[in-house]
């Protein structure tokens, strides 16, 4: 069979091109094909810390009652019971009572206030005074005011134990107390009460008291 002549030079140019394409598709067998090594990203987990801090509350309960007392001595007496008396018991309340001797009977009396003395609402109420006989020296200071209607209540507006001071049991010693009266209250006339009670019944052995006036 013979070519026509005019084919031969196509065949010519059609032969590299063909060899070329299978050259270049051997060399692409041989070359595996590329493996990633790309990684993921990480993860990042936020975990919150927490910075609040609890806070710890202080709380002062601070009790300011209406009336209050205080034990504080003042000018009298100034120091402890000893063989001599507190100046003026000579003339005292308790005169009666030689200091530093065993008392003939129990008794109290108020030294101050005086009968009818006046005090301002507000203020301090001193009451000091003297005892003796009574069981472990215990004194109880009252003191009342008149209502509306004019009558000392049967609660008192303060009620304060005392320890009076002595030389030695069985003998007179003096007893002070400070009170402060409460701003708030009308005027009124009062009573201040000491006195002492039997530790077998609980009757009064012994008690005195002093109407003062508060303004």
């Amino acid at each position: 069979m013979s070519m026509n002549s005019s084919m031969i030079p196509i065949l010519r140019l059609a032969v590299p091109v063909v060899a070329a394409a299978l050259l270049v598709a051997c060399n692409r067998g041989d070359k595996p094909a590329p493996t990633s090594t790309a990684s993921p990203a990480a993860s990042v987990t936020a975990t919150p810390t927490s910075t609040a801090s609890a806070a710890t509350a202080t709380a002062t309960a601070s009790a300011t009652p209406t009336a209050t007392a205080s034990r504080t001595p003042t000018a009298f007496p100034t120091g402890p019971a000893g063989p001599t008396p507190p100046a003026g018991y000579a003339t005292s309340c308790a005169a009666a009572f030689p200091w530093g001797r065993q008392v003939t009977r129990p008794f109290v009396c108020i030294e101050e206030p005086k009968a009818a003395a006046a005090f301002s609402r507000g203020g301090p109420l001193l009451v000091r005074g003297y005892a003796g006989g009574s069981f472990e020296n215990n004194v109880v200071v009252q003191v009342r005011l008149k209502d509306a209607s004019g009558r000392l209540p049967e609660k008192p507006l303060f009620q304060v134990p005392l320890t009076y001071v002595a030389p030695d049991a069985g003998m007179p010693g003096f007893w002070q107390v400070v009170f402060t009266l409460p701003g708030d209250i009308q005027a009124s006339d009062g009573r201040v009460t000491a006195l002492f009670f039997s530790p077998k019944d609980g009757a009064v052995v012994a008690e005195t008291s002093v109407d003062i006036v508060v303004r």
